[in-house]
C-alpha cells in the first residue's frame, strides 16, 4: 500500500480497489478480488470479509437480505449478520438458505461464504451439499427487490427443504452460562453501584474490571439469544460504570476507550435502558474532560430513548443544561433547568437497581446550581447550593457521596463571590481547607482550581482575605495532584 493503513479497513481496501483498477481489473471482479485479499492478506473470516469487499454495513446488508426474499419486513437484522460472522468460534450458525441469501446480495457463491473452519463444523448434510454443489460462473450481487428471482435458487425435492431445521433449533439449546451466573453478574454491579459512594474509586474499578472479563469470557462461548442479550447488556453496564470511575480518577482516555465499548455492546443488545445508562456516563466524561457542547448533545440523544420510570429523565436534563453552561449559552440552560424543574420530585431517591445513574437529591440540585451559577445566575444557584447541602446532610451516611461535601462548599463559595460576599465565601471554603482533598476526585481538583482563579480577578485584588484564601485554594490543589 502507498501509505500505511490498518489491514481489513475502509482506507486499506480503497487502496486495494485503486491497485486492482490500475492493473485493469474491471469493476465487476474487483469485489472477489478485495474479499480474496482480505480473507488471505488480513486473516478476516470468508462472511466478514465479502460484506466488507462489498462495502456494506450491517444493517444495510439485512436490509437487502429482506429485499432479496421479496419480504423488506423479514425478521433479518444487523445483529444476526454479525451473528453468522462469529460462527463457529462464537455466535449462531447460517443455514445454507441464509447463506445462499447473503452469496446474492454479495454477488458471489454460498460456498465462497465458508472457510476451513467453518466446514470442520458443518453438519454432514449441509458438508454433502457443499461438495455436491458446482460453482457458478458469475453471480450478479443482489442491490434491490426485483434480483429476487436471482438469488432463490433451484427448487429442491420436499424432503430437502427445512431438513437442516431441527439441528439448528438444538443448537439454541447449547449454552455455557445458567441463570445463577447471570443473576450473579447483576447482583455485583447492583452492589458496587450502591457501594461507590462510600469506596475508593480504585477499589470498584478493579472489582468491575473483574465482571468485565468475566462476561467476555462467556460471551465467547455459546449461549441462548435471550442470554446473549443479557450477557451484552451486563456488558454495557459494567463498561459504562468503569468509564464514570475512571474519569472521576482524571483517567479521560480510559474513559473514552470504556464507553465506546459500553455502546458497542448497547447496539447489539438493542436495549433503550442500556442506550441511557452509556449516554449518561458518555455526558459526564465529556463534560469533566473540557468537552462541553458534545457532552449536551450526548445527554439529549440519551433522552430519546424513552425507558419509563426506571432510569429518570432528571440526570440527563440536568448534563445536558450543565453541558451548555459550559460555552454560557444561557437559553439552552434554563430551559434545560426549567423542563428539570417540572418534573423534580423532592422525594425521588437514588434506590433501585440503577441508583449508580439515578443520582440523589443533593447532586440533582447541586448541577442545576453549578449550571445556573455558569451563566450569571447567581442568586438562583445559591438557592440550589443550599437545597443541595441540606439534602446532602439529610442522607444517611452510606447514601453520601464523599465528594459532593467540598463541590457544594467550593461552589456557593464561588456564588457568595459573584454576590460580592467574601467573607460568605471565604467562610465555605475554609471548610474544605480544613479537610484533607488529596484523595477527592479529578472534578474537586478542577473546581478548586477555578476558585483560586475566580478570587485573583481584579475586583478582589486589594482584599488580603481573597489573597490568603487563594494561595490557601492553590497549595490544597497542588497538594492534590498525583
Amino acid at each position: 500500500m502507498s501509505r500505511q493503513v490498518k489491514p481489513g479497513s475502509k482506507p486499506y481496501r480503497a487502496q486495494l480497489r485503486d491497485r486492482l483498477a490500475a492493473l485493469g481489473f474491471p469493476e465487476t471482479a474487483i469485489p472477489a478480488r478485495v474479499a480474496e485479499n482480505l480473507v488471505v492478506e488480513c486473516g478476516i473470516p470468508p462472511r466478514t470479509a465479502w460484506r466488507l469487499a462489498s462495502e456494506l454495513s450491517l444493517d444495510v446488508a439485512a436490509h437487502r437480505y429482506n429485499a432479496a426474499t421479496g419480504d423488506p419486513r423479514a425478521g433479518m437484522r444487523g445483529t444476526r449478520i454479525w451473528e453468522y460472522e462469529q460462527w463457529p468460534e462464537r455466535g449462531v450458525r447460517p443455514t445454507i438458505a441464509a447463506l445462499r441469501v447473503l452469496a446474492g446480495v454479495y454477488g458471489t457463491s454460498w460456498r465462497s461464504l465458508l472457510g476451513l473452519r467453518d466446514l470442520e463444523q458443518l453438519p454432514a448434510k449441509d458438508l454433502a451439499e457443499y461438495h455436491a454443489e458446482e460453482e457458478p460462473v458469475a453471480v450478479v450481487p443482489v442491490s434491490a427487490p426485483p434480483a429476487r428471482a436471482e438469488v432463490r435458487g433451484e427448487a429442491r425435492p420436499d424432503e430437502e427443504i427445512g431438513a437442516s431445521a431441527l439441528d439448528d433449533a438444538i443448537l439454541l439449546t447449547q449454552t455455557n452460562v445458567d441463570d445463577v451466573q447471570l443473576d450473579d453478574l447483576w447482583s455485583d454491579l447492583d452492589f458496587l453501584g450502591g457501594a461507590y459512594t462510600r469506596t475508593a474509586p480504585d477499589a470498584v474499578l478493579g472489582q468491575l474490571a473483574v465482571i468485565d472479563e468475566r462476561t467476555s469470557a462467556l460471551l465467547k462461548g455459546r449461549q441462548r439469544p435471550k442470554q446473549t442479550q443479557d450477557l451484552l447488556l451486563v456488558g454495557a453496564k459494567c463498561s459504562a460504570m468503569m468509564a464514570w470511575i475512571a474519569g472521576d480518577l482524571g483517567r479521560y482516555r480510559l474513559s473514552r476507550q470504556l464507553n465506546s465499548a459500553a455502546w458497542l455492546y448497547t447496539q447489539y443488545a438493542d436495549d433503550f435502558l442500556a442506550r441511557r445508562w452509556v449516554r449518561t456516563s458518555q455526558a459526564r466524561v465529556a463534560f469533566w474532560s473540557g468537552n462541553g457542547i458534545e457532552s449536551a448533545r450526548l445527554a439529549a440523544d440519551g433522552l430519546s430513548y424513552h425507558v419509563g420510570p426506571r432510569l429518570t429523565d432528571a440526570p440527563l436534563i440536568l448534563a445536558e443544561a450543565r453541558g451548555w453552561s459550559s460555552v454560557q449559552a444561557e437559553p439552552q440552560v434554563l430551559d434545560a433547568i426549567a423542563r428539570w424543574t417540572s418534573i423534580e420530585d423532592p422525594d425521588l431517591g437514588a434506590g433501585g437497581e440503577d441508583r449508580f445513574f439515578n443520582i440523589t437529591k443533593d447532586r440533582r440540585h447541586y448541577m442545576a446550581g453549578t449550571s445556573l451559577l455558569s451563566v450569571g445566575q447567581a442568586s438562583a444557584a445559591l438557592r440550589e447550593f443550599t437545597t443541595a447541602r441540606e439534602a446532602y446532610e439529610k442522607l444517611s451516611l452510606e447514601h453520601r457521596w464523599e465528594a459532593m461535601d467540598p463541590m457544594i462548599r467550593i461552589d456557593t463559595g464561588r456564588a457568595h463571590l459573584r454576590l460580592g460576599d467574601l467573607d460568605g465565601a471565604a467562610a465555605q471554603v475554609e471548610q474544605v481547607l480544613a479537610a484533607d482533598v488529596g484523595s477527592q476526585p479529578d472534578m474537586v481538583h478542577s473546581m478548586l482550581k477555578v476558585l483560586a482563579t475566580e478570587l485573583t480577578e481584579p475586583r478582589w485584588r486589594a482584599a488580603v482575605t481573597a489573597r490568603n484564601l487563594a494561595e490557601a485554594v492553590l497549595d490544597a490543589h497542588a497538594s492534590a495532584r498525583p
